[in-house]
């Protein structure tokens, strides 16, 4: 199976011309400029492949050596999550969609490639400023997961309700269906947003 990050690079791909909105810095706070339509996620090896200003060639970085990258409206950084048992998880990266009250929103959308279909997986976060996991919903877009994606609504009013202009935002894909697909799509394209109250 084959996985990929299937959001970005339709979107990046929109954005034109070089500018301070595209970059990352690594663990010892080195920042590097990259080229706009460069960016691309490798799930496999968690890494982030780009292709700097001013040169040719591809490059990477490990999601593990990975501060943070800010690439136009996406926020993707570098935690150590902290589970319920106290104990620190794997590090790896995800998009910050929401920073508000001490909590923050992380999400990871990515699809796995079959031999005959394709399927979205989400993984979503709600954690604390010490990167302990307050809340988390691990689901897809497959026909088990109708019930699951039902409590996604609930699951973000109960940590950010007070953050109206992201609850605006967000209640345009929180709409009724019979599969609660719709939901997914404000996941599809993790932004970062400032809560403006």
């Amino acid at each position: 199976m084959k996985k990929s990050v299937f959001i970005l690079l339709l979107f990046l791909c929109s954005l034109n011309g070089f500018s301070q909105n595209f970059f990352f810095v690594d663990k010892k706070g080195e920042k590097k400029i990259i080229q706009d339509d460069s960016f691309d996620l490798v799930i496999e090896d968690k890494r982030l492949q780009y292709v700097e200003v001013g040169k040719r060639w591809e490059k990477f970085i490990k999601f593990s050596d990975l501060d943070y990258a800010l690439i136009g409206p996406y926020y993707f950084k570098s935690f150590k999550l902290i589970n319920e048992k106290g104990k620190k998880e794997r590090e790896t990266a995800y998009f910050v969609m929401l920073e508000a009250n001490g909590k923050k929103l992380l999400c990871y959308p990515y699809t796995i490639i079959g031999k005959y279909s394709s399927v979205d997986h989400f993984d979503i976060y709600v954690i604390d400023d010490n990167n302990n996991i307050l809340d988390y919903v691990k689901l897809n877009d497959t026909g088990i997961y109708t019930n699951a994606r039902g409590k996604i609504a609930p699951f973000v009013k109960k940590h950010f309700s007070d953050c109206k202009s992201f609850m605006e935002e967000f209640s345009k894909y929180d709409v009724p269906s019979e599969k609660n697909l719709i939901v997914l799509q404000f996941f599809k394209k993790p932004f970062y947003m400032k809560c403006n109250n």
